[in-house]
Order: C-alpha cells, then sequence, then structure tokens
C-alpha cells in the first residue's frame, strides 16, 4: 500500500512528498496527471487531522481566491482544486526549480536577477484592484532554476492579504520571524512597502550566506538588520538600496515595488570597496545621528563633510539614475527644458506631443513617456535606460540609444530605427515591431514574447536570451544574429526566413512555422524540432545530427546533402520529401524503422 494518499479518482497520482507544515495541516506533493503525464504541486490541506483545526481553512480559502485570479509567468499557475476526506486541496503547475532555502552558491550578479524577477512579481501583485500583499516572502517560498536562463518563482500565497484600504488589520499575525517588517509583527496596517521588507531580508540572507532560521542573528538592538555582515566587494549603492529596502519604518523604505525595481536596475552590485566601506556601513547604522546634525570622526577627520548628509532609510545624496519620478507637468515650457537643457531625468512626460522633434543624445533615463506622441521623433544616441515608453512610436529614430530595462510593452514601433540600440533587459511584449531595423543590435535577456517581427531586419543583432514565444517572425533577416542560445521559442512563427548557415545547435524550435524558409548548411544538432512545420523549406547540406523531428510536416522539404544522422523524423509527414545524398545512419525515419545505410 502506497504511504501517500490516492488522488486516482481526481486523475492524479503522486510521485513524492515535497514540503510539510504540521502547524498548519499542509502536505505538499509532486504529483503527475494520469491522463496528460503533465507533473503538478498538490498542496493537501488535512484540518481532520491531529495537530492542525478547521481554524486553518482560512488559508485554503485566502490562497485559492488569490491564485484564482492570477496569472504571472513567475508564480505557478492555479490548475485545480477539490474536496477530499480530510480537507482539501490546490493544484498547481510544477516548475523544476529548487527553493533558496537549499544551500546553493549564487553569484551577486545572479543575486540581483532574482531581486528584479521578485520585484515584477510584486509589482504585478500590487497592480490588482484591490492590491496583493504575499506576507511570507522567504527563501523557502522562492524557487530558482539555472538550467539555462535563470528564472525565479513566488509560491505560497496562504498568507496573502488583499490590502483594502478602509479594512482593519486582522486580529493574528501571519508571517515569519525574522522576515516580517515590523508593522507586520505588531499587527498594523500593511502597505505595499510591507513585501519589500521580507525580500530584502531574503536578498541579504542570500548574500552573508545565512540559513533562514539564522535571519535573527543579523537583526540588531533597534530592530534594524545589520549590514556590517555583508560582502565588502558590493557596490556601496547597492548596500544603500538594501538598507532602505529594510528600513524599520515603513515611511523610510520604498513606496511599493515599481520603485524599488526602478532603482535597483541600472546599479551593479559588485563595485570597487572603498577603504571606510566599513565606516559607511556603519554610518548607515546611525543615521540618526547624521540626521540629526551630528558627525563622527575617523582619525581625527570629519567623514560627515567626505558623504554628505544621509537621508533617512539609507540613501545617498546622490540619487539613482532610474529612481522616483519627477512630478513633471506635461506643458510647453516642460519640452522646451528638454530641448533646451538636452535632458530630463525620471521626469514624468506623459500624453506628451514630442513627434517630428530632433531629441538626439538627450538624457531620459527613468523617464515616463505614456501614451506620447513620437512618431518620427529622432532619439538617436539617447539615453532611455529605465524609461517606460508606449503610443505612436511608429518610425521613430533610436539608432544608437541605450533602452537597457527600458519598458515598451504593447507599443507600436513600426519601421522604427533601433540599429546598434542597446536593448538589454528590455520588455517589449506584444509590441509591433513589424519592419523594425534591429541590425547590430543587443536583445539579451529582451522580452520579445508575442511580439510581430515580420519583415523585421535582425542582421548581427544579439539574440541571446531573448524570450521570443509566440512571436510572428515572418520573412525576417537574421543573417549574422546569435540566436541559438534564444529562450521560449514554443510556437514561434518564422516563415519565409533566411537562417542560411546559422549555428542553431540545441535550441528549441518544437511546434514552431518555419514554412518556405531556408536553413541551408545551418547547424541545428542537437535541436528539439518536435512538431515543426516545415514545409517547402530548404535544409540542403543542413546539420540535424541527433535533431528531434518528431511528428514535424516535412512535405516538400529538401534535406538533399545533409546530415540526418541519429535524427528522429517519427510521425513526421514526409510527401516530396528530398532526402538524396544525406547521411541516414542510425535515422528513425516517419514510419518509425531505423536507417543505417551510411554507417
Amino acid at each position: 500500500m502506497s504511504k501517500y494518499p490516492d488522488f486516482g479518482c481526481h486523475h492524479y497520482q503522486v510521485r513524492r512528498e515535497l514540503g510539510k507544515n504540521h502547524a498548519g495541516g499542509r502536505v505538499t506533493y509532486l504529483a503527475i496527471h494520469t491522463k496528460t503525464q503533465q507533473p503538478v504541486v498538490i498542496k493537501q490541506f488535512e484540518f481532520a487531522r491531529s495537530g492542525s483545526g478547521w481554524k486553518n481553512h482560512s488559508a485554503y480559502e485566502r490562497e485559492l481566491q488569490v491564485l484564482e485570479i492570477l496569472n504571472h509567468p513567475s508564480i505557478p499557475h492555479y490548475l485545480n482544486s477539490f474536496e477530499t476526506p480530510t480537507g482539501f486541496s490546490i493544484v498547481q503547475e510544477y516548475k523544476k526549480a529548487a527553493s533558496l532555502a537549499q544551500p546553493r552558491h549564487f553569484r551577486p550578479e545572479e543575486i540581483k536577477q532574482i531581486a528584479v524577477a521578485i520585484l515584477k512579481v510584486l509589482v504585478y501583485l500590487q497592480s490588482q484592484n484591490p492590491p496583493i500583499i504575499h506576507r511570507d516572502i522567504k527563501p523557502e517560498n522562492v524557487l530558482v532554476d539555472r538550467s539555462k536562463r535563470l528564472r525565479a518563482y513566488l509560491v505560497d500565497f496562504g498568507f496573502a492579504h488583499l490590502c483594502h484600504r478602509d479594512v482593519a488589520v486582522s486580529s493574528v499575525v501571519k508571517g515569519t520571524l525574522g522576515f516580517m517588517p515590523p508593522e507586520q509583527v505588531y499587527n498594523r496596517q500593511l502597505t505595499e512597502a510591507s513585501d519589500l521588507y521580507s525580500l530584502g531580508a531574503t536578498l541579504i540572507c542570500l548574500l552573508t550566506k545565512r540559513k533562514s532560521t539564522e535571519v535573527g542573528e543579523l537583526i540588531d538592538e533597534s530592530g534594524r538588520i545589520n549590514l556590517h555582515s555583508l560582502p565588502l566587494d558590493l557596490n556601496p549603492k547597492f548596500v544603500d538600496w538594501l538598507a532602505k529596502m529594510t528600513a524599520p519604518n515603513v515611511k523610510d523604505r520604498y513606496d511599493d515595488a515599481a520603485e524599488a525595481l526602478s532603482v535597483l536596475r541600472p546599479l551593479e552590485i559588485v563595485g570597487r570597496a572603498q577603504p571606510l566601506v566599513k565606516v559607511f556601513r556603519s554610518l548607515r547604522s546611525q543615521h540618526k545621528t547624521l540626521a540629526a546634525g551630528g558627525f563622527i570622526t575617523v582619525g581625527g577627520v570629519a567623514l560627515l563633510s567626505l558623504i554628505g548628509f544621509m537621508p533617512k532609510g539609507g540613501e545617498t545624496v546622490e540619487a539613482a539614475m532610474c529612481g522616483k519620478l519627477k512630478k513633471t507637468k506635461v506643458a510647453e515650457q516642460a519640452i522646451e527644458h528638454l530641448l533646451a537643457t538636452g535632458k530630463c531625468i525620471r521626469c514624468d512626460l506623459t500624453g506628451a506631443n514630442l513627434a517630428g522633434l530632433n531629441l538626439k543624445r538627450v538624457n531620459l533615463a527613468g523617464a515616463r513617456l505614456v501614451d506620447v506622441q513620437m512618431e518620427r521623433t529622432d532619439l538617436e544616441d539617447a539615453n532611455l535606460e529605465c524609461a517606460e515608453l508606449s503610443g505612436n512610436l511608429r518610425q521613430i529614430d533610436l539608432e544608437g540609444a541605450n533602452l537597457e530595462w527600458a519598458s515598451l510593452a504593447w507599443s507600436d514601433l513600426q519601421k522604427a530605427d533601433l540599429r546598434n540600440t542597446n536593448l538589454n533587459e528590455a520588455d517589449l511584449k506584444a509590441s509591433n515591431l513589424e519592419g523594425v531595423n534591429f541590425e547590430g543590435a543587443n536583445l539579451e535577456n529582451a522580452n520579445l514574447e508575442n511580439v510581430i517581427l515580420n519583415g523585421a531586419q535582425l542582421q548581427g543583432a544579439n539574440l541571446e536570451n531573448a524570450d521570443l514565444d509566440q512571436a510572428l517572425m515572418w520573412g525576417v533577416k537574421l543573417e549574422g544574429s546569435q540566436l541559438a542560445t534564444v529562450q521560449r521559442l514554443e510556437g514561434i512563427q518564422l516563415g519565409e526566413v533566411n537562417l542560411d548557415g546559422l549555428n542553431l545547435q540545441e535550441i528549441d524550435l518544437e511546434g514552431a512555422n518555419l514554412n518556405r524558409s531556408s536553413l541551408r548548411e545551418a547547424d541545428l544538432a542537437d535541436a528539439n524540432l518536435k512538431a515543426i512545420s516545415l514545409m517547402n523549406s530548404n535544409l540542403e547540406n543542413a546539420n540535424l545530427e541527433n535533431a528531434n523531428l518528431e511528428n514535424a510536416n516535412l512535405t516538400n522539404t529538401d534535406f538533399e546533402g545533409s546530415n540526418l544522422q541519429g535524427a528522429t523524423l517519427k510521425g513526421a509527414k514526409s510527401e516530396g520529401i528530398n532526402l538524396r545524398g544525406a547521411t541516414l545512419c542510425n535515422t528513425t525515419m516517419p514510419d518509425g524503422t531505423v536507417v543505417n545505410q551510411d554507417c
């Protein structure tokens, strides 16, 4: 008899236990759906068993209520729920990722990636109506997958709180000590800044290599998380950011996740450690003394003049480049000021008409350019790092511009000039990029999910780790581009594309449409081309060694002279296929037979 519960009547079979919370009566299992073989996570709430009680039913109801309305790639999707003899169960998407509670070494740059990913989730949660506060961010509830591109996920919404401003606080404190901000510990009103404290504490645990059970060792007598034990090579500005994230007073933290994210994005995590770095960290813990007008000396030298006034929360005088937006009024004089000075850092230009203006080399870092008229605007070599752009951006000139970390999601950029543009980590989701010139552009780590790239020029572009899931790319030009490490290409539409000679080893193009495309002499060794459509395509002399072409549509596809050694074509549609001169060694043919004629 199995030691695991039987969920067979719901079409789930438990494989192993993932975790247990005795006090809350929750057990989490890895299971598979017996019909689809899809791996899932089942969280069972056992209210009728000893050690638990029906008083914890609210946690189940709360998590179910929250999960049903959420749809974010970094939150495992809710799939199902059902009653059991002892309680209830929630079924979620399984992510093959370990929690941060498991000992692993992360480079500082990876820790920043984790921070950015979770902040993006918090921005999404806080944008809901009403805002959602997680209330239990800690290493155990952050999963990280490092198999290819680093991806982080936020789980366990059992303590999540819908932040109605007019609702009184709960009579019961929920959360994990050490990661709860003071307002949560003392059961006061929570805000969007509350989860920031918990995330900051989680990141500090990673940086100091402490277990979550040891976080109390970092909290001093005043209740502030001590940052003295952080690595000395961290950029002081990043340490300032952590100090502000974990400030005991909620008023000293960033207002919300969006502000915290905008400040973090441009920061270098590792910087040259200064000789006085330990003194700086000491001063952070004594910022009240400085704010009161006091000063501290080292070797008889007053340091206040060296570091400048230290505002609350440890933020230095020099503001981060992409910090909080200035409340700039959109008016003619504001645009005149931009034209006269060439800069408008972090300003809000929502709804402005900048169409046709010459804005070469202007500095609009962190600016908000939502619903702005910018058709034919010249922003050549402009700095738009962390900026938010949307609206009519057709034929805009952004050649050589810096758009790192910028947001251009849902924008219309048809026939824009983005040659040699830096779009590292930029968000272009669902944008219309038809006919855009991306020659030589850096699109590394960019989000190109659901974009329209038909007719775009991507010659020499860097697409390393870009997300092109469900992108439309008919007739694009990709000669010399870096495409081999592109992530999430499922369902991509690449018809009539020229991929001649490209290195596409191990690429995942499952379900993609490459009809009438040219892949002559392309290297597709070990590629996943399952269920791909290559009708009327030319793969002459291509390397398809060990490629998976199972169930592909290969009607009228030309494989003349190609290397199909070890490839699988089982179930493929092969009417009119040309295999003249192809290497067929240990090749599985469409009918399932294995050919060894060239071994």
